[in-house]
């Protein structure tokens, strides 16, 4: 779950065109009638390859499909055109990496990305029903999954064979990691979490803001807003390992104790709060028996910050045209 780029500074339309852009996409009955939409509507050019509004429009998909039957306030409809934005800013970066993989000639195939998902689901000793309920978890498809595991494949060979050498993780880093993460590296550790899954509009500092000064509960919250897993259920979404945590959740839920809020985090396009319900311990291991884990924990931090690195310097030298969203 990759959080969402701020706005680029300069390139916004102005607030009355943004509210007009997302009025019009709220026309469409469901974002599925792809006759309503224009399929050669362009929306930005990248070093002359196009992304159209069809694309983009897919890509939102499942905010549609929860904001479908709603009337929306006009700041959920600038928020749902900032979204926008950085849905397409992120859709700019995908084509970046493909552009550039062409040039280094990258590829890789169906059976390739097809093994990446067998092995996510052996390490997490996921049943393909399991898998599919981590996905609807997580208001995902598994085209968009697959769509993700190719594009971060590509994304770790090109980088991998650009900038390796630039991402070094020492043993003095691991052993500090599994001091302050003991609990994280039992063996059968499990969290119990409620989550607040927010709709467009609703900020969740706001919300974290109102639970803490008293002013509701968070099961009270997870009732009024979430339309995804724990709805009815005071936010409650069950036991989870810590080692079946996304990398973001992991990070959010780190010392804190039963009760206690995260900052916001990200499921999918919307915001979100966990709450530790409570934590049952397992059996500490040792560090010999983590140490590859917490290798290739601290190796992904780093490898990120090298990727941002890198994606700054392909935008800050490729041809980007945006045009009407």
């Amino acid at each position: 779950m990759r959080a969402f780029r701020s706005l680029l500074s300069g390139n916004a339309a102005p607030l009355s065109l943004l509210a007009a852009a997302a009025l019009a996409l709220l026309t469409f009955a469901s974002p599925v009638q792809a006759e309503d939409i224009v399929l050669d509507g362009i929306v930005a050019t990248v070093n002359g390859k196009i992304i159209t509004r069809f694309e983009l429009d897919e890509r939102l998909r499942p905010v549609y499909e929860q904001m479908r039957g709603r009337t929306l306030a006009p700041q959920e409809m600038l928020k749902l055109a900032e979204l926008r934005r950085q849905t397409l800013d992120q859709m700019i970066d995908d084509l970046l990496i493909l552009q550039d993989s062409e040039r280094y000639k990258l590829k890789v195939s169906d059976a390739e990305v097809e093994e990446q998902i067998k092995e996510f689901r052996a390490k997490r000793q996921l049943s393909e029903e399991d898998f599919k309920k981590q996905l609807a978890m997580q208001r995902m498809s598994r085209e968009d999954f697959i769509r993700n595991m190719r594009r971060d494949l590509i994304r770790h060979r090109l980088i991998g064979g650009v900038v390796s050498n630039k991402v070094v993780v020492t043993d003095s880093e691991v052993e500090q990691q599994y001091l302050e993460r003991k609990a994280e590296f039992s063996k059968d550790s499990m969290v119990q979490l409620a989550m607040v899954l927010l709709p467009a509009g609703v900020k969740a500092l706001d919300v974290k803001n109102a639970i803490e000064t008293g002013q509701t509960t968070f099961a009270e919250a997870a009732n009024k807003y979430t339309q995804g897993p724990g709805a009815g259920q005071g936010g409650d979404i069950g036991f989870i390992a810590w080692k079946d945590l996304a990398p973001d959740w992991s990070e959010a839920l780190r010392g804190l104790k039963p009760g206690q809020i995260t900052p916001p985090v990200r499921v999918q396009e919307f915001e979100g709060l966990l709450q530790v319900v409570s934590l049952k311990e397992g059996e500490e291991l040792p560090l010999d028996a983590v140490r590859e884990q917490i290798y290739q924990s601290l190796h992904e931090g780093k490898f990120e910050k090298v990727f941002q690195e890198y994606m700054k310097k392909q935008r800050d030298k490729a041809v980007i045209e945006y045009r009407n969203l």
